[in-house]
């Protein structure tokens, strides 16, 4: 009798060991397709950026880790910005990599889950500016001319659109522009200006100054999914499940370090 039983338990506890295998084949084959990325064309080193006409940064390496080792392919591109994202919205592209949060690309795409976070700081010209803005909040910076780089979004600085002019097409450029008093200032990410570094592409020079924009907390980054793209709701889950698992693991972590 407790032989039936046992071989009853064990019978059911390998059902569910198949059946749990079974679904995860299931979810993981159900992207078939490759899956066409896009970053941006500007460079977001260290999370995408070409080097030696390859591409490379921890966004590929999550992609590898999460679409490539569950079977599925991907292709990578980097166009203008703003490309990218009129990409996704016409079909061209499937996902886009290291994406801030607005309520207009949450209505427009699939956010994933965040998977990493950058601190927003402005940047200054030490001639133009020797004594700095000493900054309290973020209203104090509001009274100053504030660019930024065009097709970018800046809600989690803490601005409005029509906060920061977003003419201009690189960093280099927004440099340029504090030097021709043509700014007060430029707002970014500064893990990705000092990931320039990383790449042998320094946009900072001596004159320029930052500081930590205040009252402003971390800035999330997600990938977003294109609403045309037929295994969306498939790819979010994988990209989702894949997150969670690098995260809890510790590896999100590790993918960045060998970059900062």
């Amino acid at each position: 009798m407790k032989r039936l039983r046992m071989g009853r338990y064990c019978a059911q506890w390998a059902a569910v060991l198949l059946g749990s295998l079974i679904t995860f084949q299931t979810q993981a084959a159900d992207v078939t397709v490759p899956v066409k990325v896009c970053g941006d064309g500007a460079g977001w080193p260290p999370y995408h950026f070409k080097k030696d006409n390859q591409f490379a940064g921890y966004d590929l390496d999550v992609l590898d880790a999460v679409l490539k080792a569950g079977g599925v392919e991907y292709s990578f591109d980097m166009p203008p910005w703003a490309r990218c994202l009129a990409g996704l919205d016409g079909g061209k592209y499937h996902l886009a990599v290291s994406s801030s949060f607005s309520e207009e690309r949450n209505e427009k795409y699939l956010l994933t889950e965040f998977y990493y976070t950058l601190n927003p700081y402005y940047f200054y010209s030490k001639e133009v500016h020797p004594d700095g803005f000493n900054a309290k909040t973020i209203d104090d910076l509001k009274k100053h001319k504030i660019c930024g780089l065009r097709g970018y979004n800046y809600a989690g600085f803490g601005f409005q659109d029509n906060d920061v002019d977003r003419g201009t097409g690189s960093f280099d450029q927004l440099v340029q522009k504090l030097g021709a008093k043509r700014c007060d200032m430029f707002v970014a990410r500064f893990q990705i200006i000092k990931g320039f570094d990383v790449i042998g592409k320094p946009v900072l020079n001596d004159t320029v100054a930052y500081a930590a924009i205040p009252g402003i907390e971390g800035d999330k980054f997600y990938m977003l999914i294109s609403r045309k793209f037929e295994q969306k709701a498939e790819l979010k889950k994988m990209l989702d499940d894949g997150f969670k698992k690098l995260r809890d693991e510790g590896k999100l972590e590790e993918m960045l370090k060998k970059y900062l």
